[in-house]
């Protein structure tokens, strides 16, 4: 295998030599990731453990110090693997070790089609990442967050150093199952992505991410909403389709909530929406593709849950027409007057049995007022 990594590193060494100051310069402008395959990565750190000079030649034309100095600067960076062997080798592509230790200026990490236990020298990229994205890697957030020096401290999380810069996290189309204790890392994230996992209840560690806005659940194995302002603080943006969930109560003191999308779900009720209707910030609402759209007058019962708010709500994708709005305030109306009704013959009860209990001697100071 050693003559094969000098080869591997030899030729990065090569290309980058002559092209690296090049995309580095435009990448300002024009950002953009720069792609090696873990083996490369692989090669870069196993050639670096070696007892050797740098350059293996005296024109110094394939000099690792090029790849280092590139990996010193480049700002986005991508690591794309495959399923399989590498090549006509024995060699699997996720099975090798790599390391990000030389990578000081990295704003965006892209790890596609890897496994990311595989990888260390995270500790490098905590300062300066960003924009983190993973796709078909991981199957434990801890994994890639923990550093492999941090997994023998995983219980006291609060003691390591914290991913200080990093806004956004796109960790969908992986196998995630719970959202783990290293959330605690993530204070300043803003923007989360885990569409396309398995996870079936969000915990408490969200919680943790106490910049968090948005949120992307969309295609997980979700059935129940359980007071999630106790577990999400102040999310603007929450993504719920193509999930499993019945019922909407538990969002209902998400005051902070403008966005929801629960497209693909099973909600079939009025009764599953409304405690969602005295949100004072929501203005988008996504409920195509639930039993609950067959009811009859589906459109109008659902704005009607809003109150005097219905006219500020977008119901899948459209604004309530003059006509549902006129509807919405008949209603409304009609409502009040039997809620008035009801209250009224209440209160009259109420006189009629205290005034019985007074004849009978049960009250002997009643408090009644007027006649009946």
């Amino acid at each position: 295998m050693e003559w094969e990594i000098h080869s591997i590193v030899d030729d990065l060494s090569l290309r980058l030599g002559n092209l690296g100051d090049g995309w580095l310069e435009s990448s300002q402008t024009s950002p953009k990731y720069f792609e090696f395959t873990p083996i490369e990565v692989h090669a870069i750190t196993e050639r670096l453990r070696l007892p050797e000079p740098t350059a293996p030649d005296v024109n110094m034309v394939a000099d690792i110090g090029n790849t280092i100095d590139f990996l010193h600067r480049v700002r986005a960076l991508k690591i794309r693997g495959q399923k399989g062997y590498v090549g006509t080798s024995n060699i699997v592509w996720n099975s090798l070790d790599m390391s990000l230790y030389f990578c000081k200026s990295l704003k965006a990490l892209w790890i596609a089609d890897s496994d990311v236990c595989r990888i260390n020298g995270i500790k490098s990229i905590r300062e300066t990442l960003r924009r983190l994205v993973v796709h078909y890697s991981m199957k434990k957030i801890k994994d890639l967050l923990f550093d492999e020096e941090d997994l023998e401290a995983a219980l006291m999380v609060e003691e390591m150093g914290t991913w200080k810069c990093l806004e956004e996290v796109d960790l969908s189309f992986n196998e995630i199952k719970y959202f783990d204790e290293s959330m605690k890392l993530l204070p300043e994230v803003r923007i989360l992505n885990v569409s396309y996992n398995s996870i079936t209840d969000i915990g408490t560690n969200l919680a943790f991410l106490s910049s968090l806005t948005e949120l992307d659940l969309s295609n997980n194995t979700i059935t129940k909403i359980d007071a999630w302002n106790e577990k999400l603080g102040n999310v603007k943006k929450l993504i719920l389709s193509e999930n499993a969930i019945e019922d909407l109560t538990g969002l209902g003191k998400l005051y902070s909530l403008e966005y929801l999308d629960v497209k693909g779900n099973n909600i079939q009720t009025l009764e599953a929406v409304q405690g969602i209707g005295k949100l004072p910030c929501l203005e988008i609402l996504l409920l195509r593709d639930n039993p609950i759209r067959k009811l009859v007058e589906y459109r109008t019962k659902v704005l009607e849950l809003f109150g005097e708010r219905s006219s500020e709500l977008k119901l899948d994708g459209r604004r309530p027409e003059h006509r549902e709005l006129d509807t919405v305030r008949v209603r409304m109306a009609l409502r009040k007057a039997k809620e008035e009704k009801e209250e009224r013959e209440r209160r009259r009860k109420e006189r009629i049995e205290e005034r019985i209990r007074y004849i009978s001697g049960e009250d002997v100071s009643p408090n009644v007022s007027g006649s009946f």
